[in-house]
């Protein structure tokens, strides 16, 4: 068994002084281990804490998939249920439909002729049901337009969705950014209107957003250019490179290979010179979100 106690004896030999401190065991251990606790705690607590981080993000994504799907679903099921309807009311107005002599003699009845319950339900026959058919017509066709409208806006979501430009369009890193900046050959102060991801020579340049090449062809000192357009007015182009992997006319989804990256035109190393344009502007690509190729999703 452990003793309870140390002493611990310090002596100074030039002086002669011996000094004597006395440990005890359960605090001292106990003080230890709260001093280790307070970074091992930090650290399971950031882990902890970027576990969770990412687990909120990949629910997020499902929670949007699933939304995607369930709206696509309902409005499937919404469209069968007019239809539906719309047969029914078809086929009991078909029904509705009496012969004028027959309705004639229906209403020549005497109102009388027998007890309460059969003279409430010859009312009920002889009365016309075009009204109620007009009113649920009309409520159909609201419903109709109403899904219509609803359908046609995922679908533009969808589709501004697609055409949206996210991530870097190549691996590397960026080495020159949007904004004012000396100008790599001559010093003065430009304003540079994209961002330049420095890369090796051949790697491939991806679109980062679905979209038509509007063109691909040598352009000056962007030397080797592909623009694509992608509609709700966003361009993209993607400058210095090395050769083109599509040709003008094409379309493109988010994540194909366009090009490979090169030094192409004015340039002073390796690189993709990538600009985004809204409406005829340019824009910081940056703000729009990115991560590296490796991690991005297509």
């Amino acid at each position: 068994m452990l003793p309870k106690r140390y002493s611990l004896i310090v002596a100074d030999r030039s002086s002669g002084v011996v000094r004597r401190f006395t440990l005890a065991v359960r605090p001292t251990v106990a003080l230890i281990m709260a001093v280790l606790a307070v970074p091992v705690g930090w650290t399971l607590q950031a882990r902890w804490a970027a576990t969770a981080r990412i687990e909120h993000l990949q629910l997020q994504n499902a929670t949007l998939e699933v939304d995607n799907a369930r709206y696509r679903t309902a409005s499937d099921d919404l469209s069968g249920g007019i239809s539906a309807l719309q047969l029914a009311m078809m086929q009991l107005r078909d029904h509705s439909i009496v012969d004028p002599r027959v309705r004639r003699a229906m209403g020549r009845l005497p109102e009388d002729a027998g007890d309460d319950g059969a003279r409430a339900l010859r009312s009920v026959a002889l009365s016309s049901p075009i009204e109620t058919f007009n009113l649920l017509n009309d409520l159909l066709n609201v419903l109709d337009g109403q899904l219509a409208v609803a359908s046609d806006g995922v679908d533009h979501q969808q589709a501004f969705a697609a055409a949206t430009p996210i991530n870097l369009p190549s691996d590397g890193r960026v080495t020159s950014r949007y904004g004012y900046r000396p100008d790599p050959l001559t010093g003065e102060r430009q304003f540079h209107s994209a961002v330049d991801i420095s890369t090796d020579a051949g790697q491939p340049v991806f679109a980062t957003a679905s979209g038509t090449i509007n063109s691909a062809a040598a352009s000056g000192a962007f030397g080797n250019l592909i623009e694509i357009e992608h509609g709700f007015g966003l361009v993209t182009r993607y400058g210095h490179l090395a050769q083109f992997a599509t040709s003008v006319g094409e379309t493109v989804a988010r994540g194909d290979v366009i090009g490979y990256a090169g030094a192409t035109g004015r340039a002073t190393g390796i690189h993709v010179h990538y600009e985004v344009l809204v409406n005829g502007r340019s824009i910081n690509p940056l703000q729009l979100g990115f991560e590296p190729r490796s991690q991005a999703a297509n």
